[in-house]
């Protein structure tokens, strides 16, 4: 998956969970480590909590390919580089990745996350200034990224 928070990369990859890929969700590893703690920690704590969970994320990403799974990685992918890792680490399992890029509108997207209580992974809380920040620092799949499916999801 790949796409702002907010933008539907859930709801694509619990379709794609139905369909039997395993899910690995960056949410949902924060989520099971600190819960609502959170939102007590410092943006830089936050910050650091979400780079190691993405750590470890790639590294079960890496240990089911290696064991034959068709996996679904429920996470923005928002840094170029980040996506070449992933890339990397299905070459070394010579799995050819897909991405499902998720995109909407900024205004939809701060609706669809102005309205999240903070009370599950899936419902994470994301402030103004968060969401600007994402916005502004999302790298967008490129004219060489050829492995991406594009989803316009202002409406899902």
């Amino acid at each position: 998956m790949c796409g702002i928070s907010g933008s539907g990369k859930t709801h694509y990859a619990r379709q794609l969970e139905k369909e039997g890929f395993i899910r690995l969700s960056t949410d949902n590893l924060i989520w099971e480590r600190v819960g609502t703690k959170l939102y007590e920690l410092t943006q830089e704590e936050q910050k650091e909590l979400f780079k190691q969970c993405n750590q470890e994320i790639r590294n079960r990403l890496l240990t089911l390919l290696k064991s034959g799974h068709n996996v679904v990685m429920d996470s923005t992918n928002c840094k170029r580089v980040v996506r070449d890792e992933v890339r990397n680490i299905c070459k070394t399992v010579n799995v050819k990745p897909v991405f499902i890029y998720c995109s909407a509108g900024k205004e939809e997207l701060w609706r669809r996350l102005s309205l999240r209580k903070g009370n599950s992974a899936e419902d994470l809380l994301v402030t103004e200034e968060q969401f600007s920040e994402y916005w502004n620092g999302f790298e967008r799949p490129q004219a060489d990224e050829t492995d991406f499916i594009f989803k316009n999801t202002d409406i899902l």
